[in-house]
């Protein structure tokens, strides 16, 4: 029984140890909260555009390059439009304001002087194709694939175009959510994607 009374006092105190006394609630207090800082707007006032960066081209250089490197890497092209493009174009220097066509089939490149950047290819023959980020643009794209990323945009094409026959999309583009002067057109007939035009306004 001796051995009994010192262990009943131990666990008597380890009770005591763990029980709480009653105190009576505390009024709640919210924990402070640290001001937000106003959201920055990441998405442009207009959300059907593309960034300048999510276009690629597959099978042909899309940027500036000199005209031997395309022609090494097309040969010559099929056809030459000298001074035929429009308000100067993007190749445009005061020394030479006016720059040439070179057309590779229905795929253009503006070229003036030494200097050569796509402006348009056709995608009707299979050769080549682009990427507006995980859009495949290709003769298998049709209207309702485009319209799937870019439903308002897709709405403009359903009326025809008046400047050529079939339909025309226009995706504005942004640099790093900054607006440029310029669109990528898609031209559509009957629903299938025909051409991919970089536009620059005049």
């Amino acid at each position: 029984m001796n051995r009994l009374l010192p262990l009943t006092a131990v666990l008597l105190c380890l009770d005591a140890c763990q029980s709480t006394p009653d105190v009576p609630n505390a009024p709640d207090v919210a924990a402070p909260v640290a001001a937000t800082p106003e959201p920055v707007q990441s998405e442009p006032l207009d959300p059907e555009h593309i960034e300048a960066s999510m276009v690629s081209v597959e099978g042909l250089p899309k940027e500036e390059i000199s005209t031997a490197e395309l022609t090494r890497q097309l040969g010559p092209p099929a056809r030459v439009a000298k001074g035929a493009v429009e308000c100067g174009g993007v190749l445009a220097t005061e020394k030479s304001p006016v720059g040439d066509i070179w057309y590779y089939g229905k795929t253009i490149y503006e070229v003036n002087g030494n200097r050569a950047v796509l402006t348009s290819f056709d995608v009707t023959a299979g050769k080549y194709r682009g990427k507006i980020g995980q859009l495949v643009l290709s003769q298998n794209t049709t209207l309702e694939d485009v319209r799937r990323y870019f439903p308002r945009a897709a709405k403009a094409a359903d009326k025809p175009s008046t400047g050529r026959p079939g339909e025309e999309m226009y995706l504005p583009f942004y640099d790093k959510n900054v607006p440029m002067d310029g669109s990528l057109n898609l031209l559509f007939k009957e629903g299938r994607l025909q051409e991919v035009l970089f536009f620059s306004p005049c």
